[in-house]
């Protein structure tokens, strides 16, 4: 079992705390490693895992926690207002950045699931399928075929075995003429 299908079966609760735990350690490395260095693209570890695992409104709230993480780690590290407004925009842009990558995580999440659920109906539909290939050892005088274990079957039984095809007998009109000659003619 892969470290995805690992997550995939934990409960919602459980992967809230491992994402606020991840957004909490990366905001104490941004604060220790001061405001100068930017961290940012480490918060859409824990904003990705939500949006993959839970869905949308859990990524855009994961969005909103690590925008405010961000800026209060660089507060506490020190980092001075000057301005407000500039102050308000980053944190905006942080946001926008972070809830942009939410929302093609999830398209992406959709699109593997549809493309997961299409798979699966393929190969269902191949395992279905029984086909035939290859050279057929057939008997040019009665037609029965030779099969893997060099038994000699009549043509409708091998065909009837290896595939969905069920057989009905009939006559062709050549044979007909040929097997019962003036039947069927009137004058």
């Amino acid at each position: 079992m892969t470290i995805i299908d690992y997550l995939a079966r934990m409960p919602r609760s459980f992967l809230w705390i491992i994402a606020l735990l991840l957004n909490l350690i990366i905001g104490v490395i941004d604060y220790v490693t001061g405001y100068e260095i930017g961290v940012e693209v480490f918060y859409l570890i824990p904003i990705s895992l939500l949006s993959w695992f839970i869905n949308r409104k859990a990524g855009v709230i994961m969005s909103v926690i690590g925008a405010v993480t961000i800026t209060s780690a660089d507060l506490i590290a020190g980092k001075a207002i000057q301005n407000y407004y500039m102050n308000s925009w980053n944190l905006f842009v942080h946001f926008s950045f972070f809830t942009i990558v939410v929302y093609l995580i999830y398209a992406e999440k959709i699109s593997s699931d549809e493309n997961k659920k299409l798979v699966l109906e393929l190969q269902k539909a191949l395992d279905e399928i029984k086909t035939l290939s290859g050279l057929l050892p057939i008997c040019s005088s009665c037609k029965k075929i030779r099969d893997n274990n060099g038994y000699w079957k009549q043509i409708e039984i091998y065909i009837s075995d290896r595939t969905e095809a069920k057989f009905s007998h009939s006559i062709c009109p050549e044979c007909k003429d040929k097997l019962y000659p003036g039947l069927g003619h009137k004058k």
